[in-house]
């Protein structure tokens, strides 16, 4: 499905808009400080429930009237529409599908997978653990059904054992175990079949985009032991107990190795940010091929993030999965280059977004 309209009041800057877009890339033209990525925000509030700048709604709201509203319409190839909506006012917020409510943001993200490419995208290669628990969390949750109640029921089950391991309660917390060693035995299972398929396709884009093949990725599962159930016990064991569950797949990682070293260490920039958005392409490739669903994607900056000859490569496989793209630029002469008869561009200042014609 695509983003064929979207409207919102009170986001930001802005006080209202109502734009219909374009099915293939859509671009923002504008100063810095003009509301351009405002636009991509209100797109990622519809699938995430935050944005990629704020985790909280309230801060994306206006100032002067913080009662925020987004609404969209979406379509797919046959003309079937969907209807997604979002309302937050102070504490409350509402989630619609086709005007009816719903009670969680996942619902709506199962319609509209969201990508985002931004300034701080190389994190994912330069961050910590949890950048890279982000990306297999996303990416399993839209390819494999089952793993969203697994991944809800372990993180309920870590929550309560945590509090007993604060509270010295050591049987207390022992009586999490069964819940958390089935639900993360599974959750770990999920993520190394997701990263095992996921590899060809990174593969793939390392030599569609130039970067070193012996790029190698790595899943830590975030235990060590033979099974989960077995660490969990073992922690209770030691004679200091910690205050926190140690074990487990919330500790997994993806390590990214070149030439035996890790790849943060030994690459440049411009190498990360590349890698990064290699990644993010193989991720809707999979998506693409598994269940036929195309991503949206929402780029901030496109022509500062990469050089012309990446920005074309990134939007011909873009273009080439019949992803739709939301990019935001400066510079109209910096991004001509991109544009297609079925592109659409847009103008941003102060708080006002036109269409060019």
């Amino acid at each position: 499905m695509w983003l064929k309209s979207l409207q919102a009041q009170n986001l930001r800057s802005f006080v209202n808009f109502n734009l219909t877009f374009s099915p293939d890339i859509n671009f923002f033209i504008g100063d810095n400080g003009a509301g351009k990525t405002s636009i991509l925000e209100a797109v990622d509030v519809l699938s995430r429930g935050k944005s990629f700048r704020s985790n909280s709604l309230r801060n994306i709201a206006n100032y002067n009237d913080p009662r925020l509203t987004i609404f969209s319409e979406m379509q797919d190839a046959s003309g079937a529409r969907v209807q997604l909506g979002v309302q937050c006012h102070n504490n409350s917020t509402e989630l619609r599908i086709n005007r009816e409510k719903v009670n969680k943001w996942s619902s709506l993200a199962a319609f509209l997978p969201v990508i985002e490419i931004h300034p701080e995208s190389y994190t994912l290669i330069t961050g910590g653990p949890a950048e890279r628990r982000k990306f297999l969390a996303w990416g399993t949750f839209h390819v494999e059904p089952s793993f969203l109640n697994a991944w809800t029921e372990y993180h309920r089950a870590l929550k309560q054992r945590n509090s007993c391991l604060k509270e010295h309660k050591i049987k207390e917390a022992r009586y999490w175990h069964p819940v958390l060693a089935q639900n993360g035995e599974k959750i770990n299972h999920l993520f190394a079949q997701y990263i095992n398929r996921l590899i060809p396709y990174i593969n793939e884009l390392l030599n569609e985009f130039e970067l070193p093949d012996e790029i190698k990725f790595l899943y830590l599962a975030g235990f060590n032991g033979p099974s989960l159930a077995d660490d969990l016990e073992k922690e209770l064991g030691n004679q200091l107990v910690p205050t926190v569950t140690s074990c487990g797949p919330h500790r997994s990682d993806i390590q990214i190795v070149w030439n035996e070293h890790g790849f943060a260490k030994t690459s440049s920039r411009g190498q990360q940010k590349v890698l990064a958005m290699a990644l993010k392409l193989a991720q809707a490739r999979l998506l693409s091929d598994s269940l036929d669903k195309p991503c949206v994607y929402l780029i901030d900056e496109l022509p500062a993030e990469l050089d012309e000859k990446h920005c074309s490569n990134a939007l011909s496989i873009i273009r080439g999965l019949n992803s739709q793209a939301f990019i935001t630029s400066v510079s109209t002469n910096r991004i001509l280059s991109f544009t297609q008869p079925t592109s659409k561009m847009f103008h941003v200042e102060r708080g006002n977004v036109l269409e060019m014609v």
